[in-house]
């Protein structure tokens, strides 16, 4: 078949792909398309002048009727050579001695990697970390790796402990659900060495360059602004038009191997949000014969696409992800694109979002902005936030009354006829725009733009999770407990209890649920350092907002485009430490010190803070003679505000642990601020001498906040704990309080007491400052540490003096 001559199979009827404001066809038939060479079917093999030959020599193959291929008649040709068969071993046993010296011993073989990680699986969802840590700390010090809702992997220091612990496999049970313990076998891949140089793309990279907001005419008022930047950024009908040929070409290469196959497009490029930088996304729909159970056609597809070099370029196969894909360089159209043959749900949800962004001709230039700025600043992108979730986040916000621009997704699904079930999940909805209820919102786009990054400022992201599907925010503690889901999410409680989907990730930072597949949260690749960088850019946006917004948004732009926030940089987050001195600790009477520490410890965060723990390691560092524990916290009340409520509780028969404790639960009871804060409690214990250090680190939350507690934390957790150190401590002992003045003296001792605490940087109060504050306050000093950026680079000072 010659290249000109080869059938065109348009695919203009059955691709719609919608641009904002108005949906529009593809024109495939009218941009010509780079021919193909003519394609050989994959086992077919090239003509020859001698076929007729070969074809009699093997007649009385067995395997002759079988389709010979290039490398199978070569190899037997090589095999029925008299002389190759005669000499095969001799040549092989020379070219091995050639390759070995005559003194070299043989090589031993490679040994088996010691067993230290165990996988643990069979345990209920609702297990926390420091169940697992009760249950199997019996066999040594262990580490929790990783943990989920149904499996976690553990480390042991040595191969014996860990061997104990898989022997007792079936034995051993958490809320009576036994246990599965096997040995954790890592990717084969992970053991063979080096992994292989990594591959360069200059293509695709050169393609996913963005235009910098400063090479953009951001001159004039608003409205001028936004027209130049839409232009210098957006695609437009004659590049649509163009992609399409992609698609095209994709159907005519898979003829071969899976003949009536359909492309359909979806993504970014068919909401009408596609920019330059926008890589292509196509569904690749099979016919039902070669539609199987686990089928994986990526990496076949990726061999098929290299039969076309000088079409499809840059072409990897990603099969073991998730979503297997095959990502490749289109050279006709100049476009990146991701190519899966998994399911069609993300051509269904592209066509919600495409309806739904054109309810409304505000709404499409918004979320171009907004999705450009997150590509500038480095915000979504690959393990950052998706485009697909910030879009989501979008319509959720135009949900929000007073706006209520939008309807929920439910409220689309209501009538039972439209209903589209799409791999368990209804994906039908009501597509009449004319059935929309009518805003009465009449804000401009700037007053939309600035009060989606003031409504996330302001989002609960650790409790409240983003739903379309309701149109309204939901506590994640909902979904701990699939049985107990309200009606509305029916089908979700049936496809996870009946074991066809895993529940909802809600834990994660940020919690997107997609409306359709709602098991999914698209947010759920955010950690938490992202998510407090994205809320920087949050309140950074809201704030320029405020400030432009009385001068028509002149400088709007420019400030969130151009501008970054001040951000928390350095290698950890802020942190908090409380040194136990020596003096301190060697006042008490029990052998087992530690215990005594650790459970006034407790009790200070769960009795007198109203704050629960949640273990997650225990280790022990036999060189350094220290052992260290870590607990996860979680505050939604501002604790530290207890100065009001001192008055209430003066009954001096009261004891101090009791009067704390009623101070916390009434201010939580009160209290009407509501915070967000996650942080790390870390309990170091060293042996030489006896001392302990208390830190706190953030996790996650509220930056500000945590600035709050730390302040408290450091001012009363020495004065507590003294407080609650007088049963156990030796009597006719100095006064604690003095012994903490005497200790500070004594801080080259504690120099490198938690100096393996990661990559800890630390800024330790001033002298100066602690003496104000003993003079006015009568409070025992504590060291504190605080990593920013700007201080990251102050070293360690025991002595609690400031280093500059």
């Amino acid at each position: 078949m010659q290249p000109h001559n080869r059938p065109i199979i348009s695919v203009s009827n059955s691709i719609n792909i919608p641009v904002a404001p108005r949906p529009s066809n593809l024109a495939a038939d009218t941009v010509n398309m780079a021919p193909f060479p003519p394609v050989r079917p994959v086992n077919s093999a090239p003509e020859s002048k001698n076929a007729n030959r070969n074809q009699s020599q093997n007649s009385a193959d067995p395997n002759a009727g079988r389709i010979s291929s290039p490398r199978r008649r070569r190899r037997d040709q090589h095999m029925q050579n008299p002389r190759t068969n005669q000499n095969v071993s001799q040549n092989v046993q020379n070219s091995q001695n050639a390759r070995t010296p005559q003194n070299a011993q043989t090589a031993p073989p490679p040994q088996e990697p010691k067993v230290s990680k165990v996988l643990v699986t069979g345990y209920p969802t609702y297990t926390q970390p420091h169940d697992i840590l009760e249950v199997f700390t019996k066999f040594g010090n262990v580490r929790i790796d990783k943990c989920n809702s149904f499996s976690a992997t553990l480390t042991y220091p040595s191969e014996d402990q860990a061997l104990k612990a898989i022997a007792a496999n079936k034995r051993l049970h958490i809320y009576g659900h036994f246990l599965s313990v096997r040995a954790f076998t890592a990717k084969p891949n992970a053991l063979e060495g080096p992994m292989s140089p990594k591959r360069e793309f200059p293509k695709s990279k050169q393609k996913s360059m963005i235009i910098e907001p400063d090479k953009i005419d951001l001159s004039g008022d608003f409205y001028a602004q936004l027209d130049n930047l839409l232009a210098a950024i957006r695609l437009n009908q004659e590049d649509i038009n163009k992609i399409s040929i992609l698609y095209r070409d994709l159907e005519y290469a898979f003829q071969v191997q899976w003949p009536g196959c359909k492309a359909i497009p979806f993504g970014s490029i068919t909401t009408g949000l596609g920019i330059k930088t926008s890589d292509a996304d196509c569904f690749m729909s099979l016919p039902l014969q070669f539609r199987t159970v686990n089928a994986n056609h990526v990496n076949r597809a990726r061999r098929l696409l290299m039969q076309h070099p000088h079409i499809f370029a840059e072409i990897l196969a990603i099969p073991r992800a998730n979503t297997p894909i095959v990502k490749f360089y289109h050279v006709p159209t100049d476009t990146n694109c991701d190519l899966t043959f998994k399911t069609p749900l993300g051509a269904q949800n592209s066509r919600l979002v495409a309806f739904l962004l054109n309810a409304d001709p505000r709404i499409t230039p918004m979320a171009v902005v907004i999705k450009y700025w997150a590509k500038v600043h480095e915000l979504s992108g690959t393990g950052k936030l998706t485009n697909y979730a910030l879009t989501w986040m979008i319509i959720f916000y135009l949900q929000q009354p007073p706006l209520s621009i939008l309807p929920s997704v439910a409220m689309l699904q209501r009538d039972r006829a439209n209903d589209v079930i799409v791999d368990c999940w209804n994906t039908g909805y009501t597509s009449n725009a004319d059935s929309l209820p009518r805003s009465s919102d009449k804000s401009t786009i700037a007053e939309l733009l600035g009060g989606f990054f003031e409504y996330y400022a302001n989002f609960n992201f650790d409790e409240m999770m983003v739903c379309p599907y309701l149109g309204t925010k939901i506590k994640k503690s909902v979904f701990a407990d699939t049985a107990t889901l309200p009606e509305e999410f029916s089908l979700y409680k049936n496809n996870v209890l009946s074991n066809y989907v895993l529940p909802l990730r809600h834990q994660r930072s940020f919690c997107v649920q997609d409306p359709f597949e709602q098991c999914h949260n698209v947010a759920s690749t955010i950690t938490s350092k992202l998510a407090l960088d994205i809320r920087c850019y949050f309140k950074f946006a809201a704030a320029a907002y405020k400030k432009e917004k009385e001068k028509n948004c002149a400088g709007f732009l420019k400030t969130i485009l151009v501008e970054k926030p001040k951000l928390l940089r350095g290698k950890t987050h802020p942190e908090y430490r409380v040194n136990l001195f020596p003096r301190i600790v060697n006042t008490i009477i029990s052998f087992d010190w530690k215990t005594v520490v650790r459970n006034l410890v407790k009790t200070i965060f769960e009795n007198m803070m109203k704050i629960k723990l949640g273990k997650v390691e225990e280790k022990m560092n036999p060189d350094s003679k220290k052992d260290k524990e870590k607990y996860t916290c979680n505050v939604t009340k501002p604790i530290w505000k207890r100065k009001k409520y001192n008055s209430l509780y003066v009954d001096p028969e009261m004891g101090f642990e009791e009067k704390q404790t009623l101070i916390s639960e009434e201010l939580i009871k009160k209290e009407v601020q509501e915070v967000s804060l996650q942080f790390q409690l870390m309990l170091t214990f060293c042996h030489e001498p006896k001392s302990a250090v208390v830190t706190i680190r953030m996790s996650g939350g509220d930056l500000d906040a945590f600035r709050e507690y730390g302040k408290f934390f450091i001012s009363v957790m020495q004065s507590w704990f003294t407080q609650l150190l007088k049963p156990f401590s030796m009597p006719n002992c100095k006064d604690t309080a003095a012994k903490i003045a005497e200790a500070t003296d004594d801080g080259n001792v504690l120099n490198d007491l938690d100096s393996d605490d990661e990559d800890s940087e630390v800024v330790l109060t001033s002298s100066t400052n602690r003496s104000k504050e003993q003079t006015t306050q009568k409070k025992p000093s504590a060291n504190m540490s605080e990593c920013s950026g700007a201080d990251a680079d102050v070293p360690r000072n025991g002595g609690g003096e400031e280093t500059k």
